[in-house]
């Protein structure tokens, strides 16, 4: 008898010390539907909601830049995009991995920015990005790192 009160007390020490996992699909539909609501953000043009996506110290890494560390370098960023006519930026998710705890994720995503040239005329750029996620103590993702990688023109 004693022995199997023993058993029973250290099987519910044990239970109760583990780690209680987080629901990855779900984290990942809803990581996904947030970097949606931000691209659509982004095509706004509003400043301060785009901002509003992206941690304090986020990190963005676009080809050919030096790295823009922490909101205000990236505000000078966006602000500059938007001086210039006509530019757009969207992207899509592709996939998503959160970690077993679920306060951690990352995107794969396809991103299309239209820049006019000098003419005026469009010129779409295509990328792949990475960004990697923070969840907040609230339970709002975050972004911590920003990575493009220009996708190569395609010959026709």
């Amino acid at each position: 008898m004693k022995k199997t009160i023993i058993i029973a007390m250290i099987l519910v020490a044990f239970i109760s010390c583990n780690e209680q996992k987080s629901d990855t699909a779900s984290e990942k539909e809803n990581l996904m539907q947030t970097s949606r609501q931000w691209s659509q953000v982004a095509a706004t043009g509003n400043v301060d909601s785009i901002l509003s996506y992206w941690m304090d110290d986020a990190v963005v890494l676009s080809p050919g830049e030096d790295p823009l560390r922490g909101k205000q370098q990236i505000r000078q960023m966006v602000e500059g995009s938007f001086t210039n006519p006509g530019f757009h930026i969207s992207w899509e998710p592709q996939s998503a991995e959160i970690s077993e705890s679920g306060d951690m994720g990352y995107l794969m995503e396809n991103t299309q920015m239209l820049i006019p040239d000098s003419a005026g005329t469009s010129i779409t750029h295509n990328f792949k990005a990475v960004t990697i996620w923070k969840k907040q103590d609230d339970g709002k993702w975050k972004c911590v790192v920003d990575v493009l990688s220009p996708v190569p023109a395609q010959n026709n």
